[in-house]
């Protein structure tokens, strides 16, 4: 288990302007995030955007993640004026992959899901069509014990996977299944935000999603993409799936024997040719993921930002109150 990192090292990049309002640094011996800090207690981050924001931008494109530390954004409210300053950006949460509530103004808070289990990595619906840029993280309510979101870098992730599987994936991509019921895993409802069937198909259709009806509340969907893409910008190659999310070799034993068959699965991943992702495979991968994973633990306040393609995230198990609330772009 990757230690928990508690201690700043102090190490200026560079000036950022020229009143010196913040400090930069990292966390102990790791190359991200870039945590950003003001000198001044009452420094207003709001007003650091303003005046910076091409440095946030571009740092953002190198780094990958930057962690915004001591502003005080420790409110939803607080957490909405703030994403408030990118109108444009803001996205709604579709075609889900858990439930999410949301407290207004597209912000959510994070996934609800048992405070005892891990959520595994991943970048923020890299299985959908159009997948957001950059995905928010606000910490209002640091959990009493653990509860940290690890990052990853995804060029890092893509480097440790051995050239063998990693061809076979560049040249096959990933095919994913999902069995939208509500008894093994989400709705159709929860997934689209929509109850209206109509709506639901001409999104498929106009996605490329490959549907079919089971019966009135089960619906199936599959569709291919690519594991590995060029950045928007940079265009680095990046890792980029739900391979090892969704696949069924992510479940309890248990529950698999608990089945008749993997199509009762919930989710399923494939390479792109349908064939099957082998379970040494997928170890593989979590093995690239966990060799990239940097981790620390949240302070109420903290805001993560985090480049989607560049980055993915998860969260450990924890205990006590934990409030993490997302906006994604």
């Amino acid at each position: 288990m990757i230690n928990r990192i508690n201690k700043l090292k102090s190490q200026d990049i560079k000036k950022i302007n020229l009143n010196e309002d913040v400090k930069t640094s990292f966390f102990e011996n790791k190359k991200y995030p870039l945590v950003i800090s003001p000198i001044n207690s009452g420094y207003n981050l709001k007003n650091w955007f303003l005046e910076n924001d091409e440095y946030f931008e571009s740092s953002l494109l190198k780094y990958g993640s930057i962690l915004f530390r001591d502003f005080k954004i420790n409110s939803v409210e607080k957490f909405q004026d703030l994403m408030a300053m990118f109108p444009k950006e803001l996205l709604e949460y579709k075609f889900r992959s858990s439930p999410r509530f949301e407290l207004g103004d597209n912000v959510y808070v994070s996934t609800t899901y048992p405070e005892d289990e891990n959520i595994n990595m991943h970048s923020e619906n890299s299985y959908a069509i159009n997948p957001p840029h950059r995905i928010v993280f606000c910490c209002v309510i640091a959990s009493e014990y653990r509860g940290e979101t690890p990052i990853a870098d995804n060029r890092l992730v893509l480097s440790y996977i051995n050239e063998t599987l990693r061809n076979k994936f560049k040249e096959k991509g990933v095919l994913y299944r999902r069995n939208l019921s509500g008894v093994l895993g989400l709705s159709w409802q929860e997934v689209f935000q929509t109850s209206d069937k109509i709506q639901v198909q001409e999104e498929c259709l106009s996605n490329g999603i490959d549907f079919t009806w089971a019966n009135e509340n089960e619906l199936i969907l599959t569709w291919k993409k690519d594991a590995i893409c060029e950045h928007p910008v940079t265009k680095e190659l990046v890792w980029f799936n739900h391979g090892v999310f969704f696949n069924k070799h992510m479940l309890h034993e248990d529950f698999l024997r608990s089945i008749n068959s993997d199509d009762e699965l919930p989710n399923n991943t494939f390479f792109g040719d349908g064939s099957e992702i082998s379970k040494d495979e997928i170890e593989e991968l979590k093995a690239a993921y966990q060799k990239s994973i940097v981790e620390f633990q949240w302070e109420s306040g903290d805001v993560l930002f985090l480049d989607n393609y560049l980055f993915s995230h998860g969260r450990n198990p924890y205990k006590g109150e934990r409030k993490i609330i997302v906006s994604i772009s």
